[in-house]
């Protein structure tokens, strides 16, 4: 297998290296992920090609496809060799490659995109541990895909980095550019050349039939750029933003933000470390857009053994302003932000960062997981005070008062924003279709548990 070798390297890819020294199996690599953890890896995937400014990360994800199904972990495909451990895998091994001698041997590539520079120890030390995360892997990726742009013999115009990611960016799946992104990849990508290997034809195909799995998969939208699809609109009767939704942004460097498919609403969440810092270095934003004014109860959902902050900071913009609020996400796997009143047509946002006062070295995990989006249901009359003397005189001490209105807020008086906790009751959705959809919802994820190490 052709040594995988970062852009740092450049110099030594246009030196020249030698084609495939024994043809790579042919046949595509199988991993045990489901739809659903499929499209998260896709997603990460994608998100930290765009921070690298590769908008066009479908690209890469059709390599990973054929390297290894999208595995990263061992877990995910256990016919392969234990590599080193990973953050991202749980604590428990990388993927690596099965097909360099026995595993004891420890001479496969590593992780999604299989990184080889011999035994693992030398890949280790020529890539970095960066390889064993998945962020990490990501960018390697991009790094020597752009050193291999830079020198194929079947791409002309391009002589500099800036001009191989610009080149990337403008390949068309199936259209401008395939054939060319498709021979440079089974060239120098797989070291399988037109005259050096008798396997040339069906590792073309099978690396072209990658790219288009993956596209078809997500879709044109998914991948048209780094935000895509677009976030919808909140419905009437509420929904749930999950970690992988369109209306999830996460910010800073991608390479702190880890992924776990053992856990969370619906199978998976992100998680970080805190920091002790006057603001935060990573976060995470559910951006909230809503199709008609109303109440809406938040709630966060965290899941242990991955939510271990007892001060994790969220902000929430609302009709109102700003309302800041710290749960402790280890003490309940669903907390209420409080309820707020969020006008239509606006973006309103719930932001969480990783400033939460502890010591990056403590290793305290903070979640970024589903948001749920509850509509609240205004009080009806009391029928029994209609005809009472105090009738019309003004609200009763827990009714809802809009502004403007004898000093009326937007918060209910009785909201639980200032504690983060979830006290009593959610109140009722406006119908009784929308409880039972949010019931649904919550009884059909899944809640796998693993101890992180």
């Amino acid at each position: 297998m052709l040594l995988r070798r970062s852009y740092a390297l450049v110099v030594l890819l246009a030196l020249g290296l030698s084609a495939c020294t024994q043809e790579p199996p042919v046949g595509v690599a199988e991993a045990d992920l489901t739809a659903a953890e499929r499209r998260v890896r896709l997603t990460q995937i994608r998100d930290a090609a765009a921070a690298r400014g590769l908008t066009n990360g479908v690209l890469l994800a059709g390599i990973a496809q054929n390297e290894t199904g999208l595995a990263h972990c061992w877990s995910e495909a256990t016919w392969a060799c234990q590599g080193p451990n990973s953050v991202d895998c749980g604590g428990g091994p990388v993927i690596a490659g099965a097909g360099d001698g026995p595993c004891a041997d420890m001479q496969g590539g590593l992780g999604m995109f299989q990184f080889d520079a011999g035994t693992y120890a030398d890949t280790l030390a020529r890539e970095g541990d960066r390889i064993l995360t998945i962020a990490g892997n990501v960018e390697a990726a991009i790094d020597f895909c752009i050193a291999m742009v830079v020198r194929s013999v079947y791409i002309d115009g391009v002589d500099t980095p800036e001009q191989a990611l610009a080149w990337m960016n403008s390949v068309v799946v199936g259209g401008a550019g395939h054939m060319e992104w498709i021979q440079t990849v089974t060239h120098y990508y797989n070291g399988c050349t037109p005259t050096g290997c008798s396997v040339y034809d069906t590792r073309f195909m099978h690396y072209s039939d990658g790219l288009h799995t993956v596209y078809d998969e997500m879709g044109a939208e998914f991948w048209s750029g780094a935000m895509a699809p677009t976030c919808e609109a909140i419905p009437a009767e509420g929904r749930v933003i999950d970690d992988t939704d369109a209306c999830v942004l996460l910010g800073g460097d991608l390479r702190y933000w880890r992924t776990a498919t053992d856990a969370g609403y619906g199978g998976s969440l992100r998680w970080t470390n805190a920091i002790d810092a006057t603001g935060p270095s990573n976060y995470a934003v559910w951006t909230l857009r809503f199709a008609e004014a109303g109440e809406h109860e938040l709630v966060v959902h965290t899941a242990s053994p991955y939510a271990e902050s007892h001060m994790a900071p969220y902000r929430i913009t609302h009709a109102g302003g700003g309302t800041d609020v710290a749960i402790d996400q280890a003490a309940a796997e669903e907390h209420s932000l409080g309820t707020f009143h969020f006008e239509a047509g606006t973006d309103y946002q719930v932001h969480l960062g990783d400033d939460s006062g502890k010591p990056v070295a403590d290793m305290i995990g903070i979640v970024c997981d589903a948001l749920e989006i509850v509509p609240v249901a205004p009080p009806m009359p009391d029928a029994a005070m209609t005809s009472s003397p105090d009738a019309g005189m003004g609200p009763a001490p827990d009714a809802y008062v809009p502004p403007g209105v004898d000093g009326g807020t937007w918060m209910r008086p009785n909201n639980s924003a200032s504690c983060g906790c979830r006290v009593g009751a959610r109140a009722a959705p406006w119908n009784a279709l929308g409880v039972v959809g949010l019931a649904l919802a919550v009884a059909a994820r899944r809640r796998r548990r693993a101890v992180r190490q």
